[in-house]
C-alpha cells in the first residue's frame, strides 16, 4: 500500500517501532559521535547549539548528550506523534532544560546562518528526501547554519547490501539515463506501506556533500567499519547503511 512520508510516520504502530529502542545507542552511532568528540575537541571547539533533523522519538538526543558535552540541542520531526512521544521521554530522561522539540519538514527547516557546532541527519532521514533536488536544498542549509569548521554526522541507506537489494541498483545504474540520474529511488517503508525513497552509493554521498561546500568527508558501509572494529557483519542479512562525517 502506498502511503506518504509524513502520514506514515504519524502511524502509533511505526512510533512504538521507533520508539522500543529509545533507550539505545547503535554502535556505528558511537562511533561517529565520538569522531564528533575528538575532532572538537582537536579544534578546541565547544559545542553551545546542536541541530538534529528527523529526531523521532528522541533516542538520538539521548545518545548525543551521552556521549558530548552540548549545551542546548534544537531537534525537529516531520510527525507530531513522534514529537509527542519524544517530549515525553525528554522529561522522563531529564533533558528538558537542555533539549527543544518541534515539528518540522528538514527540507523547509530555516535559521539563521553559522548557528550550530553540530547538525545531525541520522536515522537515514535522507532516505526519505526523494529528489536530488530537495536533498542538495537540503545540504546546501545544512552547511549554511553550520558555524565555521562545524560538524555534520548522518547514516543514510546504501545502494550495496543484500544480494536482491545490490542487484536492483545495479540494474538501475545500468539503465541510468532511463531514470533521470535518480538511480537510488525505491519504494521504502515496512508494515505493508511503501513510502517513496532513496538510496545512496558512497560516490553519490560524496558528491552531495562536496558538492554542497562540505570537506573532510568520511563515509563507511556498516561491513567495512564493523571488519575495522573487528565485529561480524552479515552483509547478506543486514541493511549496510552508510555513514558519514563532514565538516564546514
Amino acid at each position: 500500500m502506498k502511503i506518504e512520508n509524513k502520514e506514515f510516520w504519524e502511524r502509533e504502530d511505526v512510533i512504538y517501532s521507533q520508539d522500543k529502542t529509545v533507550e539505545n545507542t547503535a554502535n556505528y552511532e558511537a562511533y561517529l559521535y565520538e569522531k564528533a568528540v575528538a575532532y572538537f575537541q582537536a579544534q578546541q571547539i565547544s559545542i553551545q547549539q546542536a541541530k538534529v533533523f528527523g529526531c523521532g522519538t528522541a533516542r538520538e538526543v539521548k545518545g548525543l548528550l551521552e556521549f558530548m558535552d552540548i549545551q542546548k540541542i534544537y531537534a525537529t520531526d516531520i510527525s507530531e506523534n513522534m514529537i509527542a512521544k519524544g517530549r515525553e521521554n525528554i522529561q522522563r530522561w531529564g533533558f528538558s532544560d537542555k533539549v527543544t522539540l518541534g515539528v518540522q519538514d528538514a527540507v523547509t527547516y530555516t535559521a539563521p546562518e553559522a548557528t550550530f557546532e553540530l547538525v545531525t541527519l541520522m536515522s537515514c532521514i535522507l532516505t526519505f528526501v526523494a529528489t536530488q533536488k530537495e536533498r542538495y536544498t537540503l545540504f546546501q542549509m545544512v552547511h549554511r547554519i553550520l558555524k565555521p569548521n562545524g560538524c555534520l554526522l548522518g547514516v543514510v541507506h546504501n545502494q550495496v547490501g543484500t544480494p536482491q537489494k545490490t542487484f536492483y541498483f545495479w540494474l538501475r545504474r545500468l539503465f541510468k539515463p532511463l531514470h533521470r540520474n535518480e538511480v537510488g529511488n525505491r519504494n521504502t517503508g515496512f508494515y505493508g506501506f511503501n513510502v517513496k525513497g532513496y538510496y545512496f552509493s558512497k560516490a553519490g554521498l560524496y558528491d552531495h556533500l562536496k558538492d554542497n561546500g562540505f570537506k573532510n568527508i568520511e563515509i563507511k558501509s556498516l561491513s567495512e567499519l564493523y571488519k575495522e572494529m573487528g565485529i561480524p557483519y552479515n552483509r547478506l542479512k543486514g541493511y549496510n547503511n552508510l555513514i558519514f562525517f563532514a565538516t564546514k
